[in-house]
């Protein structure tokens, strides 16, 4: 059996039946259809307004356009007709470039733990330290001198270490690490991580981890040790007056 004839039919009676109900919504006030569906028609023009369908091109259509249209959003919705045989456009939107997930190293003293030793090694110069030979750099760190700065790793460099000051007195030695402990936290705004009985402090931060530790195991050579790693005989000089947090 051809069910060619059925199926424009159905077509036939939908697209009437949603011509009933366009004309119902838009003309329903200057217009009575029958069987009493659009109300009455006393309504002008202005209560209901007349807007034509327009064309994909933004023209006004004529009824048959209009009608053909009907029938073609009909045949689209039960699957049958020349467009439903197309394959489906699809949703998923256009392939982007790939996000790069390098994330920003992290910083010394404003400078990216990255690069090769040699270049690392010039931009701790430029940044005020001395170059004392054996790739390690000496000068003033969060107000304390002289510190011991020694990058690690060799293209690219991954870790700073600051060995501050040797300091032979117990309470000294104290106070220089909760007071860096302290403006550690205020400056990148978390609380470290310490392990049960250990001295070790480690903050998670955006590139990497900075650690401050503490070297203990003889009086001689107690001094304060921060790292700052990428994934991210003398008493202390009294400090010089700058912010620590300038240098931490």
């Amino acid at each position: 059996m051809n069910k060619k004839p059925i199926v424009k039919l159905i077509v036939l009676a939908l697209a009437v039946f949603l011509l009933v109900r366009f004309c119902t919504s838009n003309l329903g006030s200057v217009i009575t259809l029958p069987g009493g569906m659009g109300g009455n028609n006393t309504g002008s023009e202005e209560s209901g307004g007349w807007f034509s369908p327009k064309n994909n091109n933004g023209s006004t259509a004529t009824g048959d356009d209009a009608i053909e249209e009907m029938a073609r959003e009909v045949e689209r919705e039960l699957g049958i007709g020349k467009e439903s045989k197309s394959s489906p456009t699809s949703s998923t939107p256009s392939s982007q470039a790939p996000v790069s997930t390098t994330s920003t190293p992290l910083t010394f003293k404003g400078i990216p733990i990255a690069g090769s030793l040699q270049e690392f090694g010039k931009k701790l110069v430029n940044a005020g330290f001395r170059n004392a030979g054996s790739g390690v750099y000496s000068g003033d760190f969060a107000g304390y001198t002289p510190c011991k700065i020694t990058p690690i790793g060799n293209n690219p460099v991954y870790e700073v270490r600051v060995d501050f000051p040797v300091i032979s007195d117990w309470n000294t030695l104290e106070k220089a690490y909760d007071s860096l402990q302290a403006s550690l936290t205020q400056k990148y705004g978390i609380e470290p991580v310490v392990a049960s009985g250990s001295n070790v402090a480690t903050y998670n931060v955006p590139g990497g981890t900075i650690t401050l530790d503490a070297d203990v195991r003889e009086q001689a050579s107690w001094h304060v040790i921060l790292k700052y790693t990428n994934q991210s005989s003398s008493i202390p000089s009294v400090p010089s007056g700058r912010n620590p947090i300038d240098d931490l």
